[in-house]
């Protein structure tokens, strides 16, 4: 439910954002004349207190804003407010080398309350240009590092791909095509803003320059095929408030599988994203507020252990939430500062530890995409697991946690095996039942509240792929439908 509420929030934001933005044009368009007709009247006649209020309320906030956006520092990113999550507006990145003169990634840290994980973007030099899959925030350090980049390899960013709906990866998407005006934006199939869905356009996406990546998997360009790239898409998968949809992307020279956040890596290796800034770690190994933690190893891993733990699960079993009186009346700001101090819960006993170790061991589909999403529509799920093990992988570059995996197609699908009756396999990631329960209360609420559908059978039991699919739900938004596999 949390996750709902912040999507909620984030994405009212979003719209105003655009809002404001959409009116700052039409004001530059009629070249001010709107406030030339205000000083002329304002010599004719005095200004009313209230008047003189706000003028006074509104200058501050303009002033505010155009300070706020102003980008004086590399590591600034001055449109923050657009999604307003840390790490706010300094966003510090790691540029990696994953095959020399190939593929590249950037990271960036991305989340609420210290919950701060890696969000990643790829770039790979097709036959033709340069090829972006998920941008990150555009600081003027990633812009610099992109034009370095096109004039070392002689060529330029073509492509702007996003890979899935959800509002971290095209927001910043939107942003880095209005940086790189040659570029192509392709969209996966499914995008929306809510309560009122709005055109790509609104969203900050050039129309003249973005297209929609077909389903099937047949769109795109011709230097993708040239190049030895190509795509597949899960989805939509549409509910009533939101959806679902992904496009992995298969470069073949490079036996390379990009995704967004269907599958993921949980390992004690920390990534390297956080020796740039690792107090998110230092935050979440305080077992209560009046710990005070010194840098060291021990203290990160215990830190990241808890952070992946709040990031998967929102509410692992291994906390004691304190009620909000309680949490106000024990903040300590002159041991840690950020939000004003508070520290809302206790870890029992060092629970997050076997919690945490259960989630090892191979490739991850994140739980609320098990309990939530995924689950929803497993004959789909299954048969697009099932088509992107057929590329012949050795590489996964995900958009979250742990970069450059070692894992193939077998791998790849096996991840899936929660939506089958047999489940997943003794020896491979499962998450604790004490730490889904925050979920699947979630799965009840959202069912009753009929902002999603209820789960059909599972696959590889006595019920039918057909009668299953007959069970399944297929929403629509804006002319787009969830598509459906065949019986």
């Amino acid at each position: 439910m949390q996750v709902i509420v912040l999507a909620f929030i984030y994405t009212l934001r979003l719209c105003y954002c655009f809002e404001q933005k959409i009116a700052y044009r039409i004001h530059v368009r009629n070249k001010i004349k709107p406030m030339k007709t205000e000083l002329h009247s304002y010599k004719e006649s005095s200004i009313s207190r209230r008047q003189s209020l706000e003028i006074g309320i509104g200058a501050v906030g303009l002033g505010g804003s155009f300070i706020a956006t102003r980008e004086n520092k590399p590591t600034d990113y001055g449109l923050y407010g657009v999604l307003p999550v840390g790490p706010y507006k300094t966003k510090k990145s790691l540029f990696e080398t994953i095959v020399p003169n190939q593929i590249w990634t950037v990271d960036q840290k991305f989340g609420i309350l210290n919950v701060q994980v890696p969000i990643r973007m790829v770039v790979i030099k097709l036959n033709k240009g340069i090829f972006i899959y998920n941008s990150v925030a555009a600081t003027p350090e990633v812009v610099s590092w992109l034009q370095n980049l096109e004039k070392e390899q002689n060529s330029f960013i073509k492509d702007i791909v996003v890979g899935s709906v959800a509002a971290e990866h095209k927001v910043y998407a939107s942003v880095l095509s209005q940086k790189f005006r040659k570029a192509t934006v392709w969209l996966t199939e499914g995008q929306y803003s809510y309560p009122t869905n709005l055109p790509n356009g609104f969203l900050g996406f050039p129309d003249s320059r973005t297209k929609i990546l077909d389903v099937t998997g047949s769109g795109g360009p011709k230097d993708w095929k040239e190049s030895g790239l190509q795509y597949l898409t899960l989805g939509p998968l549409i509910s009533r408030d939101g959806a679902f949809s992904e496009t992995v992307f298969y470069h073949k020279p490079t036996e390379t599988l990009l995704c967004t956040d269907t599958v993921l890596e949980i390992t004690d290796e920390i990534p390297s994203i956080y020796n740039l800034d690792p107090k998110p770690l230092l935050y979440h190994a305080r077992d209560t507020v009046t710990d005070i933690n010194q840098d060291t190893p021990e203290v990160r891993e215990k830190g990241w252990r808890r952070l992946v733990l709040f990031g998967l699960f929102f509410t692992p079993s291994g906390i004691q939430i304190k009620d909000l009186s309680t949490a106000i009346q024990e903040r300590r700001p002159d041991f840690f500062p950020d939000f004003f101090g508070i520290y809302p819960w206790d870890w029992i006993d060092n629970k997050d530890v076997p919690s945490f170790n259960a989630l090892k061991g191979g490739l991850l589909v994140a739980p609320i995409l098990q309990k939530l999403i995924l689950n929803r529509n497993p004959v789909e799920v299954l048969d697009f697991a099932n088509q992107v093990s057929q590329w012949k992988f050795k590489r996964i570059i995900p958009g979250h946690l742990k970069n450059n995996l070692q894992y193939d197609g077998l791998a790849y699908k096996r991840a899936f095996d929660f939506l089958t009756v047999k489940g997943i396999k003794p020896g491979f990631p499962k998450p604790l039942k004490d730490d889904l329960q925050t979920l699947n209360d979630a799965n009840v609420n959202l069912i009753e509240s009929g902002a999603i559908s209820k789960i059909p059978p599972l696959l590889g039991g006595d019920i039918s792929r057909a009668d299953i699919l007959a069970q399944e739900a297929y929403g629509c938004r804006a002319g787009v439908c969830t598509p459906k596999s065949k019986p």
